[in-house]
This record gives C-alpha cells, sequence and structure tokens, in this order.
C-alpha cells in the first residue's frame, strides 16, 4: 500500500456569504454565553479579557486573549485558540478541542452548527 499524507484537512466549499453567517452566529453565541468579568484592583494572575472568533481555512476558530497584569509578565497580553470547528459540508461541522501539549482532538463529527455552539458552552473541555 502506498503511502498517502492524510494530515491535509479537504477544503472548505462554503461562499463568503455563508462563511460570514456562521462566523456572526457564532459571535453572538459567546457574547450570550461567555461572561468576560474584570478582576478587582492589584490582580497580579492571567485572566481572560476576550474572546474572538475568525476563519482559517476551513476551520473556525475560538481563540481566547488573556491579559497578564503581574509585574513579571513576558508581554501585557497573548491569545489560545482552544476550540475549532471544521466546516466541510453544509451544516455539518467537526468539533475540536486542543489538549494541554496543544494537540487538537476531535471530540465529535456530523453536527450541526447549533450543536456545536451549544456543546462547546455546555462541555467541560472549553470551561476556563
Amino acid at each position: 500500500m502506498p503511502w498517502v499524507k492524510t494530515s491535509t484537512p479537504p477544503k472548505n466549499t462554503l461562499p463568503a456569504s455563508a462563511k460570514a453567517d456562521i462566523q456572526a452566529e457564532a459571535e453572538r453565541s459567546v457574547r450570550e454565553h461567555v461572561r468576560v468579568e474584570v478582576p478587582r484592583a492589584g490582580h497580579k494572575y492571567n485572566y481572560i479579557g476576550g474572546y474572538t472568533v475568525k476563519w482559517r481555512g476551513p476551520y473556525l476558530l475560538f481563540t481566547a486573549t488573556y491579559t497578564c497584569p503581574g509585574p513579571n509578565a513576558r508581554s501585557p497580553e497573548f491569545d489560545r485558540t482552544f476550540a475549532r470547528l471544521g466546516c466541510f459540508a453544509r451544516d455539518r461541522f467537526n468539533l475540536w478541542a486542543r489538549r494541554h501539549n496543544d494537540e487538537w482532538l476531535m471530540l465529535d463529527d456530523g453536527l450541526t452548527l447549533k450543536q456545536c455552539l451549544k456543546r462547546l458552552v455546555e462541555d467541560t473541555w472549553f470551561q476556563a
């Protein structure tokens, strides 16, 4: 059997308007279900200061922006992508979680957008 490269994901064939609609729905879900709390004065540990949702290739990425207020911080903030939706067909998504060792773990496939967004809110893989 010949060697076949399998790490390249299939192409995303969604039109730009469908991508924009999906991204808007995901951003609305993040705004509704995720609260970003401002820490009290003198807080010295990293905290989540915001979230972004954006497309990169066939994946819709969910990224948390951490603020580092401590005096020994290398930078004032950093980004960490914690989840992604792989979209390879109309309204069918794969849900991925980023593990502690930076590897991606596919949790489920063949979900609708609403099912993915519900799981992002309820699943312990995505709770900070």
